[in-house]
């Protein structure tokens, strides 16, 4: 049993009241385990009114990145802010299987993901204090929205003269908590090549590994003309940089050397649920 480091002032014994908790809560083995150990049973003690637990670790909401630990953090207290004798303090997370900690303070390692997070005291007496902190995020360092621009450059010579057409439209990317599951947008632009003037809508698909990407981008320009080039890329400095290029030609224009970039800074670090 965990007894508090300050004295218990004699006013809390005569605050009543109940928490409407009870100790079928606790979990059947645990609760054995803690009789055996203490060597008695519950004291059948009311709980003082205003007695509860609190969670200083995890914050609600907060990001943790993969491979770190989270810290768990609670206290019991009374209704003076002074703390309050308990057996123990059980942490789960919902939809996660084994008990992350069973103690006042620690850290777990989680895998990536959203959780929220549950800390139960049991008391003396076998009632039960609960309190739980949601939005608790494990992720990568590059999870997140990003939002910039797909910039393709058509380098030609039409008559002699060097032209260079650029065709710039969005780009945005969905990074899961996992860092490797990401979700790309297309978009359109338009192009002047001087003879031609074309409204494109491209396409990009891909796939990531530890925070690097490859793919194909298609443009389809004006259903006259596909292109299609392989593109590489990476998250760095809270950007998506890629690059992509290749050669091609159009009828009276000729010979064109196409270079492409992508360009996404990081929008938010947090992500909220899909529908």
């Amino acid at each position: 049993m965990h007894r508090p480091t300050a004295p218990w002032p004699g006013i809390a014994a005569l605050l009543g009241g109940f928490l409407g908790c009870t100790s079928d809560e606790w979990p059947y083995q645990e609760q054995q385990d803690d009789a055996e150990d203490s060597g008695s049973s519950d004291t059948g003690m009311p709980t003082p009114a205003g007695v509860r637990i609190e969670v200083f670790e995890p914050g609600s909401p907060s990001i943790h990145y993969i491979g770190d630990d989270v810290p768990l953090i609670a206290e019991v207290r009374d209704a003076f802010e002074l703390p309050f004798a308990y057996d123990e303090i059980l942490w789960r997370a919902e939809g996660y299987e084994p008990t992350l900690l069973i103690g006042a303070e620690g850290d777990v390692e989680l895998p990536p993901g959203v959780y929220d997070i549950t800390a139960t005291a049991r008391l003396d007496n076998g009632d039960n204090l609960v309190a739980t902190v949601g939005g608790v995020r494990v992720q990568t360092r590059w999870t997140g929205t990003y939002s910039g621009n797909v910039t393709m450059i058509l380098a030609a010579m039409f008559q002699g003269i060097p032209v260079a057409p650029q065709c710039t439209g969005p780009l945005t990317l969905r990074v899961e908590h996992d860092g490797d599951t990401v979700a790309i947008g297309g978009g359109t632009c338009s192009l002047n090549a001087l003879i031609l003037q074309l409204d494109a809508a491209y396409t990009i698909e891909g796939t990531f590994s530890n925070g690097t990407g490859a793919g194909t981008i298609d443009y389809d320009l004006g259903g006259l003309f596909n292109l299609s080039f392989d593109w590489v890329g990476a998250f760095a400095d809270d950007t998506f940089l890629g690059s992509f290029g290749g050669d091609t030609s159009f009828p009276l224009i000729g010979d064109i050397a196409v270079t492409g970039r992508f360009d996404a800074p990081l929008e938010s670090p947090w992500l909220e649920e899909l529908p």
